[in-house]
Parts: C-alpha cells; sequence; structure tokens
C-alpha cells in the first residue's frame, strides 16, 4: 500500500506543482488625494523580510509577484518614456524608446515654462538623456517623434539654483537588465511601499507596509504636501516616516515608533505598571496596553525623559518640537495670537485641531476632521506616570510629548487632540506620564 503511494507521488506532484509556480500575486496601486484620485508617479518597493528594492514608474502601477521567481515583467516596462529616479536629487536619466527619426524632448516647470530642449536623429532603439534640474518641484518632460508625443511627470527634490535645467543625450543604449532583476521575493515576506504623487502646485509620498497573500489593491492615502527636501525619514530602527509641509515646518506624518535613540542605544520597554511608575527620570517606552497590534497603529507612547535624552529619539537632523514649534504650526493654520499662549483647549473657532486629524479609526464624533494639514492625528491614548502606571482614552484623545518644561513642577508643555472638539489642547502634566512623539525636522 505504501509502495502504492510513493510510486503514484511524483505523478501527484507534477500535476500540482505547474500551477503552483504559476500562480502570481498582483499588487494595484492607487493614488487618492483628499478623496480624489491621483496618479502615482512611482512606488519603490524594498522587502523588509529578504532582500533587494526596485520602483516602479508611472504608468505602470502593478507590483505582480511570482511564487517561483520573484517580481516579474510586464506592459508597463516597455513605456515610451521613463525616468530614472523619479523624484529626484540633482539629476535624473530620461529613457526613451525612439520608433526612428528626429527626437524633440522638452522640459517644462509647473508654469508651463520651458526649462530645457534638445534634438536629436535616432534610429529605432533605446536611449538615455539625463536632465539636470535649475529649480525645485514638478516638471514635465515631453517627447515628439513622428507626429506622436509622450510626456512624464518628474518631481525635482533640489536644483542647481539657475533658471533653467540642462538636458544632454547620453546615446544609444542596450536592453538593459531590469532593476526588478535584484528584488527577490518568497510568500510571507513583509514589503514596504513608498508612494510619491505630485500635481502642478506640491508633491505627496506615503508609506504602506504589507504581507502579500492574495492579489489586491493597495491605496495610498495623501492629505498635505510633503517635503521635497525630505519626503520620508527612517528612524533608527527602519520604520519609514511620511512627511509633511505644514507652514514652514517638516513634521513626521504619523507617529514615532522607534524602540531605539539615534546612536542605537535601546530605550527600556516597561510593562509593568508599578515599574513604570519607578522609572524615575529615565526614557522608557511602551505599546498601549502592550499591544503591538496597537502600537503598529497608533505609534508608541514614551515618558518625557525618553522625549528629551540627549542622545536623541528622534532620527538625526529631527528633534522633538519645543512648545514655541508648537505655536508655530498652530499660528500657520490659522490660530489668533491672542490664544497661542493660553492654556485649555484654543483654536476651536478655526478648526485647527480638525485639521490635524485623522479622518479615521477616532470614536464619533471625530468634530471638525478634515486631516487637509496631512499630520494624520490619531487617538492613541496615554499612559499614567503620577499615581497609577495604566493606560486610557484610546479611541478619544490624541497626545504628544513638547520637549519644553511648564512652570516650577515637574511637568512638561503637552498637545492635545480630542474627539469631541475641533480645537488643540495646550496643558503642562507630570513627565512621567506615556504620551506619543512627533518629530520635526531641524
Amino acid at each position: 500500500m505504501i509502495m502504492d503511494l510513493l510510486r503514484h507521488l511524483p505523478l501527484a506532484l507534477a500535476g500540482i506543482l505547474p500551477a503552483a509556480l504559476a500562480a502570481q500575486v498582483i499588487i494595484t496601486f492607487e493614488g487618492s488625494l483628499q478623496g480624489s484620485p491621483i496618479p502615482l508617479d512611482s512606488i519603490h518597493v524594498e522587502n523588509l523580510t529578504g532582500t533587494g528594492d526596485t520602483t516602479i514608474y508611472f504608468p505602470d502601477h502593478e507590483l505582480v509577484l511570482d511564487f517561483s521567481t520573484g517580481l516579474q515583467g510586464h506592459a508597463g516596462d516597455a513605456a515610451p518614456i521613463r525616468s530614472m529616479p523619479n523624484p529626484f536629487t540633482g539629476s535624473t536619466d530620461i529613457m526613451v524608446a525612439s520608433t526612428g527619426g528626429e527626437v524633440r524632448m522638452s522640459v517644462y516647470d509647473a508654469t508651463g515654462r520651458a526649462t530645457a530642449t534638445l534634438r536629436v536623429e535616432a534610429p529605432a532603439g533605446q536611449y538615455r538623456f539625463r536632465y539636470r534640474s535649475g529649480m525645485p518641484g514638478l516638471h514635465i518632460v515631453s517627447m515628439e517623434q513622428n507626429g506622436q508625443r509622450h510626456s512624464l511627470r518628474m518631481v525635482a527634490m533640489e536644483g542647481t539654483g539657475c533658471v533653467n535645467g540642462t538636458l544632454s543625450h547620453l546615446g544609444a543604449v542596450g536592453t538593459a537588465k531590469s532593476d526588478r532583476s535584484l528584488f527577490t521575493w518568497q510568500p510571507g515576506d513583509a514589503l514596504r511601499y513608498i508612494g510619491y504623487a505630485s500635481n502642478d502646485t506640491a508633491m505627496f509620498s506615503g508609506v504602506i507596509e504589507h504581507t502579500p497573500v492574495a492579489s489586491t489593491t493597495r491605496t495610498f492615502t495623501f492629505f498635505g504636501a510633503t517635503c521635497s527636501e525630505a519626503p520620508t525619514v527612517m528612524d533608527a530602527d527602519g520604520n519609514v516616516y511620511p512627511v509633511v509641509r505644514i507652514g514652514e515646518q517638516c513634521w513626521m506624518g504619523t507617529n514615532l515608533r522607534t524602540t531605539h535613540y539615534s546612536d542605537g542605544s535601546a530605550i527600556p520597554n516597561v510593562t509593568n505598571d508599578n515599574a513604570w511608575l519607578q522609572v524615575g527620570a529615565t526614557g522608557a517606552w511602551s505599546n498601549y496596553e502592550n499591544s503591538t497590534a496597537h502600537g503598529a497603529t497608533y505609534g508608541k507612547l514614551y515618558n518625557w525623559y525618553a522625549a528629551t535624552d540627549q542622545r536623541g529619539v528622534c532620527p538625526m537632523g529631527w528633534h522633538v518640537a519645543t512648545d514655541a514649534e508648537w505655536k508655530q504650526l498652530e499660528s500657520a493654520l490659522g490660530m489668533p495670537a491672542n490664544e497661542l499662549n493660553s492654556a485649555g483647549t484654543r483654536g476651536e473657532a478655526q478648526n485647527v485641531g480638525g485639521m490635524l486629524k485623522s479622518t479615521a479609526v477616532w470614536n464619533t464624533p471625530n468634530t471638525g476632521a478634515t486631516n487637509e494639514t496631512g499630520f494624520s492625528g490619531l487617538p492613541g491614548g496615554a499612559r499614567g506616570g503620577f499615581s497609577e502606571g495604566t493606560f486610557f482614552n484610546l479611541g478619544t484623545h490624541g497626545e504628544w510629548w513638547t520637549s519644553s518644561n511648564y512652570g516650577e513642577f515637574n511637568f512638561a508643555v503637552r498637545r492635545q487632540l480630542r474627539h469631541s472638539n475641533g480645537g488643540i489642547g495646550r496643558f503642562g502634566y507630570y513627565k512621567g506620564n506615556g504620551y506619543c512623539i512627533r518629530c520635526l525636522r531641524d
């Protein structure tokens, strides 16, 4: 009996394996800006479990994964015009598929002004051009040949300072090995997607982490404009955060999740309620109710000593905002000057807090929430640090430390958003409490 089963096993596997190996997981990406669709300029994909990374460029918007070979190519690779990298710093290479004849290349800024032009006689094949931007911002590159025009949006994160850019022809190229071949994937691998989009006035970025198990659509939901000089930032643990520009400041677009200071030193994770009360002036963190799921959604809760430790809880080049820097944010959103220094809830008439609150996750009524700034403030709750080390207010309150002291007591200034109003609170409370942290670019 057993020998008969073994004898027929190869035949059974022969029928099963081809189907399994041919199976594909297709991740389709979309962008949404304030509830309206927006095309994605590029999606950078990183394998957090395995190795490698790859970038998908407009008009391509699908990631095709094969169970046996990893990433697969598809029609999007044959786009007539592509730029790599995009967004770019300094320069970007533009790949053009010529059908034969004169190619007319032009680059325009967001106002429609031509910043660079070039004409090249190009027999059928692939050609490489290089564009160096004079000014940061949105650019449109246009290719014309044989009565056909193709265009592509590019975003320059910085420029040379000149009014115009430069466009140069680097010559014909052979069939290049796709950068996708550097990317490997196996079922169960966790992936990170960083999406970029732009319109005529601003650039946007978003981050999604995902373990693909079946074909699906993932949507980057954009609100506020990103900082062109730093569209994302990575902490000491390797977590990547979107960055939003509010007024003249660049803020992290989600709450901090690091478990290490920027020098690599570990921040103590204190789970026991009594132990949390006894840490004294030592930095500490915890997830709400010690739940890793809560930590992934809302970020971690830190005491004030972790927020102000000289080793830096924020990434290099970033810091925990002062009370004055929070006031600058509030002023940019319309808070009257006579309310900035007040304690309690302020800016309610101007809906300052509503502009900072996420439109999801909060308990009802989530008064005034629009998230038009992209700050995406969440109701991560808090942890007591004075008489009880317990957790409270998840879903109804979002609390953030400043790095500023408050009065003569062992208090520091914090900011607070609530589900029940559209203002933003300015209060002082005990430094041993656990609140969320948002980092501000230096």
